[in-house]
């Protein structure tokens, strides 16, 4: 095998292979990756059994060939050269890596023979959608999912397929995240699969412009299919909750905040939350929203005063900061809509403006506070 390439391109390929790869594995052959080449196509397949990916790139390629090599060392190695052409070459049961008066040379102790076999391509059930659309709701929506793995379905991001359309949805319990988009194209039966959260990171950072995503799934396993990238996923088993229960019906009290202004108070008021708690209190009163925080641990306190539009009885909920920033973080629109029923049930928080191409709709559970 040898090949040349220029030392950006390879660096991109294994920016996205890097996050698979595990720092020690009982199974060794997983932290290496497979440098495969015929003709002047050169594909990169990683795996940690549970995701892989196949990225395809063009290189100058001279005699066609097939390497296993430790994943995180020959990145390493390329991240440590100038920029400029690298040449690989493989002669017996060494790789060497040449860059100007540079080399390197990894000696292989893997056999290919060992490597995980790449999942096949599935051809079953599939939706269609923009790459650059689909990594927009995976930013989203991913941020909110659980960490706890003894919730194994909660650490993953529902996707909710309908007759041309899809739903994403995201909880950890104290937020919800919901992300409806009804122009997609889909034709099959109506189904419920859970991705899990680091999946869809290796696959939105495989997006870096906009083209077709073609996704096929079956029971187990789901293929994501660019035009040079293939990334295979394990799918989480088990059923997500019924998160439509949750989320109130009836919230009469509707406040127009601006997004920028809520964020910038919330984020200085945070500063003096108990560490633990991050509580925050708000007090909606007429054409005002008073924002308090308190750590007695400290004896620190802070508060502060917004002119907003507001008529209604006052209302005073407590929120746990981090967890409403990550909400309006990732809001899009300069003005958002605060639906509030009571101070013990659930505020849903939505974009106040309409966005081009989805409907969102988040959800923040309050956390008690005294009068």
């Amino acid at each position: 095998m040898i090949f040349t390439i220029p030392k950006s391109a390879l660096m991109q390929q294994l920016g996205l292979i890097n996050p698979i790869l595990p720092a020690h594995s009982a199974k060794p052959i997983t932290e290496c990756i497979i440098l495969d080449l015929k003709d002047n196509n050169l594909k990169i397949t990683a795996t940690d059994l549970s995701i892989t990916l196949v990225s395809n790139l063009e290189v100058n390629g001279v005699e066609d060939g097939i390497s296993v090599i430790h994943g995180k060392r020959f990145s390493s190695i390329i991240k440590s050269l100038p920029e400029s052409n690298i040449t690989i070459k493989k002669e017996n049961k060494i790789v060497k890596i040449i860059s100007g008066t540079i080399k390197f040379e990894i000696s292989l102790t893997e056999d290919y023979n060992d490597f995980p076999a790449v999942p096949d391509e599935l051809s079953d059930n599939k939706f269609v959608i923009d790459s650059l659309k689909l990594k927009k709701y995976i930013s989203k929506t991913s941020f909110a999912v659980s960490a706890d793995e003894l919730r194994a379905v909660l650490t993953g991001v529902l996707f909710s397929l309908k007759f041309n359309e899809l739903t994403m949805v995201a909880t950890d319990s104290l937020r919800l995240v919901k992300l409806e988009d009804k122009n997609i194209s889909y034709e099959g039966e109506d189904t419920d699969i859970i991705l899990p959260a680091k999946s869809l990171q290796i696959i939105s950072n495989a997006i870096n412009k906009n083209e077709e995503c073609t996704v096929f799934f079956e029971d187990n396993y789901i293929e994501f299919k660019f035009e040079n990238t293939t990334v295979f996923s394990r799918l989480i088993n088990g059923k997500y909750p019924s998160y439509q229960a949750i989320i109130p019906v009836n919230n009469s009290l509707k406040v127009k905040l601006n997004k920028s202004i809520i964020t910038q108070s919330i984020s200085r008021i945070a500063i003096a939350c108990n560490p633990l708690t991050r509580r925050i209190k708000s007090t909606f009163v007429e054409n005002k929203l008073i924002l308090t925080a308190e750590d007695t641990t400290t004896s620190s306190k802070a508060e502060e005063i917004l002119n907003i539009e507001y008529e209604a009885e006052e209302i005073i909920i407590g929120f746990n900061a981090t967890k409403i920033l990550d909400l309006l973080k990732n809001t899009e629109t300069d003005f958002v809509e605060f639906n509030i029923g009571s101070a013990i049930k659930p505020v849903i928080i939505k974009p106040y403006e309409s966005t081009d191409s989805y409907d969102m709709q988040m959800l923040v559970m309050p956390i008690k506070v005294s009068e």
